[in-house]
């Protein structure tokens, strides 16, 4: 949308066409500002969510660790040793989604899930261990997927982000390039303008004294 002064006709079909592309990129300055805003009210939102997220695994992690010290003073370290070494291990993996969010944007979703054999079959016997040990192993799954969570949240900032500096970008190119080219050739075509209306004026003044002054003589003479 850049001018070119060089190339820009002086007429006042010109002068239209200029200030109409000018309106125009000022409108797509606008709308770009418009969803530029709508993004910064949803990455406030995401990063809003972070402190709630960690807080979350900072309180399973603690009570999980609880969980295990209180297991160990019960049935002792050995006893936790040996568990930890004939229990099944779990399978996680990671599934990746996307959602759409904000103006259209497909942010990143992540869902962790365990394998078939840890949802089917205890991973040690509850019989030959305390309580606590399944309960610090039930607060380590919760914080995993507060984990997962906070990890989804921070991709869909990155992605947000990514967009945004495209959008202010756009916003910068139009504010302080296209536009000041735009308002500098409007001014050139008006100052043309100008210049040729007061040379016009003179013009027809020079051309009306002279009708005046042959007027007067054929006066005299047909006197």
């Amino acid at each position: 949308m850049s001018v070119d002064v060089a190339i820009i006709h002086p007429t006042r079909l010109e002068l239209g066409r200029l200030k109409r592309r000018r309106t125009l990129a000022q409108g797509i300055v606008d709308i770009l500002k418009k969803d530029y805003d709508a993004l910064l009210m949803a990455l406030f939102e995401l990063v809003r969510e972070i402190p709630r997220l960690r807080s979350q695994i900072r309180e399973a992690l603690n009570e999980a660790y609880s969980s295990f010290i209180e297991a160990q003073m019960i049935s002792g370290p050995r006893k936790i040793e040996e568990v930890s070494l004939v229990c099944e291990p779990i399978d996680f993996d990671i599934e990746l989604g996307f959602k759409k969010g904000v103006l259209g944007i497909q942010l990143p979703t992540l869902q962790i899930s365990e394998g078939t054999v840890s949802k089917t079959s205890p991973r040690f016997s509850l019989l030959d261990t305390s309580a606590e040990l399944d309960e610090s192993n039930s607060k380590t799954k919760i914080a995993l997927n507060h984990i997962v969570e906070l990890a989804a949240v921070e991709a869909s900032m990155r992605e947000i982000l990514e967009v945004m500096s495209i959008k202010r970008r756009q916003i910068n190119r139009i504010e302080y390039k296209v536009l000041p080219q735009l308002d500098a050739s409007i001014r050139y075509v008006e100052l043309i303008l100008e210049e040729t209306e007061r040379q016009d004026a003179i013009r027809v003044r020079v051309l009306q004294r002279k009708r005046k002054e042959r007027a007067s003589k054929s006066t005299e003479l047909s006197t």
